[in-house]
């Protein structure tokens, strides 16, 4: 196919189903589909149509899981049930600039705020010690090392 000829394919179809309220199952799979066809036939300019669709998390997931990114990864933090860790994590790349980086870290460290915030009445008439509620803050800073320390 070459060239942007499936532009003309994917942008219309893709239109066509945010327009009729599609859910996001559906278009990520109609899409992922009609992706995964459009590679086949030598489709080159994806990111194209990436970038029109970056305010729909499911086009952008449809496009993540065939491989499809924007150079600067402006993309990731717009995928489907990707929280601001998770796109903090996706952005470790070189070609990553400061400013996205600086953009990445201040969603993410307001996720964290806004969590312990959430969870301040809770806190406040638990009868845990200080050293679980810091454990608590700790395990939602770095999950992968959760404390031994099990939090109710």
């Amino acid at each position: 196919m070459g060239w942007n000829s499936a532009n003309r394919i994917f942008d219309p179809v893709a239109k066509a189903l945010v327009e009729t309220g599609a859910d996001d199952d559906t278009k990520r799979k109609v899409l992922g589909d009609l992706i995964r066809e459009l590679q086949d036939g030598d489709w080159d300019t994806e990111d194209e149509s990436l970038e029109d669709f970056l305010d729909d998390p499911a086009i952008v997931s449809a496009f993540a899981d065939h491989n499809v990114h924007l150079s600067d990864r402006r993309c990731c933090p717009r995928e489907l049930g990707v929280g601001p860790r998770e796109a903090l994590l996706l952005m470790r790349r070189e070609d990553t600039s400061e400013q996205q980086m600086n953009e990445a870290l201040h969603a993410y460290t307001h996720h964290l705020a806004e969590t312990i915030r959430a969870n301040r009445d809770h806190l406040r008439g638990s009868t845990m010690p200080a050293t679980a509620v810091a454990d608590w803050i700790a395990d939602l800073i770095d999950p992968a090392e959760p404390s031994a320390i099990a939090h109710s």
